[in-house]
């Protein structure tokens, strides 16, 4: 076998061996491949569309997506400058957001709610974030987020929490939207009487319903 040839096997070895090497270190060339690649390991996917995208404090950035009648949620971290790669979000992996409603909602990081409405004549969400409390042993009411509705569907706010022992027991208790009337046309959970307001490294819990 000529030398040349010698060669031009042992490249091409190299370059497959390469190849293979980076496609199991779960590398990607671009954030949006890297979101593809989880989301087909996940057996679903990929995502139809981007509806949103931020970056954390850390560097990492968050990839929501559209996929069939729900919405996807992917982290994805830079590494080595060029290649990218997926993480772990603050509330957990990276996840199928299936909505089984006419609309739903999810905390899907320390600030972040993102929703789909099926409905078109909701133009406006409002979302009340619970937390539970070891006190009285029940969801409270901890906070508001209204949020507007773009023609596609989706809608998201940011969420102000600081105290983790708080986000780590948040849910999303209640959901309604309304049409461009103002008039509630969707409503899911329960509104609840009970209120916390986070002080220190705990909460203070005060009764709506007695003070109005």
């Amino acid at each position: 076998m000529k030398r040349g040839k010698q060669i031009f096997i042992f490249l091409l070895i190299l370059l497959l061996c390469g190849g293979y090497a980076f496609w199991r270190s779960g590398l990607h060339l671009s954030p949006e491949a890297a979101m593809a690649a989880e989301e087909r390991g996940l057996l679903y996917g990929p995502s139809d569309e981007i509806l949103l995208t931020y970056e954390k404090e850390n560097g990492d950035f968050v990839y929501v997506g559209r996929w069939e009648k729900g919405l996807s949620a992917v982290c994805v971290e830079p590494k080595w400058g060029r290649f990218w790669r997926t993480a772990d979000l603050e509330s957990g992996f990276s996840r199928c957001l299936p909505i089984t409603e006419n609309m739903g909602a999810f905390l899907i990081d320390r600030s972040y709610i993102v929703g789909l409405s099926c409905l078109p004549e909701v133009t406006e969400v409002t979302c009340y974030l619970n937390v539970w409390s070891q006190q009285v042993h029940e969801d409270l009411f901890l906070q508001e987020i209204t949020m507007e509705v773009a023609e596609n569907g989706f809608f998201f706010g940011e969420v102000n929490i600081s105290e983790n022992e708080i986000w780590d027991g948040c849910t999303i208790g209640y959901l309604e939207g309304r049409n461009a009337a103002g008039e509630v046309v969707f409503q899911n959970g329960e509104k609840k009487k009970l209120t916390a307001y986070p002080k220190g490294e705990g909460y203070i819990i005060k009764d709506l319903e007695r003070e109005t």
